[in-house]
């Protein structure tokens, strides 16, 4: 399975005047809180763009391991297109107080990067979660920025960069 990925220490967010943002490191969230929020979403959204620069957006099912996101779909549809040609995107849990974005590059996870158990392991967790009995989240979000807060409030928003 592919190892964890190392997390960054957290940093505050950069502050815009008037949003109320973290001063300074006493308030920021532990990554406790991104693990947990990411693991518990039953959807995520996921936005890519268009080769002309316009947003796409669409939910998909996901498993959140190993401080990644795995997904599935197929080849065809528009947001793995775009990511084809441009793997940077976006994704998100749809909760609207327990925030989180991870912004990062997708790829393809190949046939020969994991053992038979190893992709055993993996698509039967992702089966389990959605009570499917076939499915493989081959494609999978590796984070460069995560930023998230907890609450109406921005006081707690955190930021890591990998």
């Amino acid at each position: 399975m592919f190892s964890t990925i190392p997390v960054p220490p957290p940093t505050p967010a950069r502050k815009v005047a008037g949003y109320g943002m973290p001063e300074d490191t006493s308030s920021l969230l532990d990554w406790s809180f991104v693990d947990t929020e990411m693991a518990a979403a039953e959807h995520y959204w996921l936005t890519t763009t268009f080769p002309d620069g316009r947003p796409h957006s669409v939910p998909l099912w996901g498993l959140w391991l190993n401080n990644r996101l795995h997904f599935d779909g197929r080849p065809e549809t528009a947001w793995a297109r775009n990511l084809f040609r441009d793997p940077r995107c976006l994704a998100y849990p749809p909760h609207p107080t327990r925030v989180v974005t991870v912004e990062g590059r997708a790829r393809v996870i190949e046939d020969d990067d994991l053992t038979d158990a190893e992709w055993a392991e993996l698509d039967g967790r992702f089966q389990a979660k959605y009570g499917v009995t076939e499915g493989s989240p081959y494609w999978q979000l590796e984070p460069t920025t995560v930023i998230a807060w907890n609450g109406g409030k921005l006081d707690t928003m955190t930021r890591w960069r990998f």
